[in-house]
């Protein structure tokens, strides 16, 4: 948990679940408000590792990652000290029970069809963790939620979040792999699609930015998005940082 943040109580919807009332239907709102929206996730265990407490819900998307490889990761490093209380498939249908339309990129922003054949077959999975026993605050929150898509990071949120009229309390843009990354498109420039969907979105716009990736944390002394202009901290021995719109 980020001390210069604010902590949370954690949500009476992770509060309450527990093996004799598993959902039926997934609490898709609650999951998505005051969440933190992660595009081109890979597998980094480190915004949960630091935010859970001042975060409680993780939405994490990358068209590059396949169903059998999330449940591996899973299986042979997982997030240390917790366990899994919950875990199941969820539908197109589930996450956008109204529909949803694909706004298009300009030309400008690229094309998602760039690397087809790295994209895997898309899937959904929900899974809520919990921290083991003999574990304390320090060690991180009690629970979490986590929802993981395969899917594009900008056509996850259009229908994700637009389309439920919902909004992220943060978003995540750590090494988003432009150029030889396999992204099809520029995650951090505040010019190009995801910038302009996320800051756009009717509903609201996130109050934290998480920016970083690989080399020296000299450059990521300014926010790759502007409207972000407060610098909060950089998250301890990593080169990511923490910014929020100034007030």
């Amino acid at each position: 948990m980020i001390d210069s943040l604010p902590k949370k109580k954690m949500p009476d919807w992770i509060k309450n679940i527990c093996d004799e009332n598993q959902p039926s239907k997934i609490p898709l709102k609650k999951i998505l408000n005051d969440s933190l929206y992660y595009p081109s996730a890979g597998f980094d265990g480190v915004p949960i590792r630091y935010l859970s407490g001042n975060i409680y819900s993780f939405i994490y998307v990358d068209y590059g990652r396949s169903s059998s490889e999330l449940d591996e990761e899973i299986q042979n490093r997982g997030f240390n000290g917790y366990q899994i209380i919950l875990s199941r498939e969820i539908t197109e249908g589930e996450l956008t029970p109204n529909g949803w339309k694909p706004s298009p990129p300009s030309r400008h922003d690229g094309d998602p069809s760039k690397y087809r054949n790295w994209i895997k077959k898309p899937f959904a999975k929900w899974l809520v963790f919990q921290r083991n026993d003999g574990l304390g605050s320090e060690h991180g929150a009690e629970r979490f939620s986590l929802l993981y898509l395969c899917a594009e990071g900008v056509a996850a949120f259009q229908a994700l979040y637009i389309s439920n009229e919902c909004f992220p309390l943060g978003i995540a843009i750590i090494q988003p792999g432009t150029g030889f990354g396999l992204n099809w498109t520029d995650f951090g420039n505040p010019e190009e699609i995801l910038a302009n969907t996320v800051l756009t979105n009717p509903a609201g716009k996130p109050t934290i930015l998480l920016y970083g990736g690989i080399g020296k944390r000299d450059f990521y002394r300014e926010p790759c998005w502007p409207q972000f202009s407060e610098h909060v901290c950089f998250l301890e021995q990593k080169n990511i940082g923490i910014w929020r719109e100034r007030t």
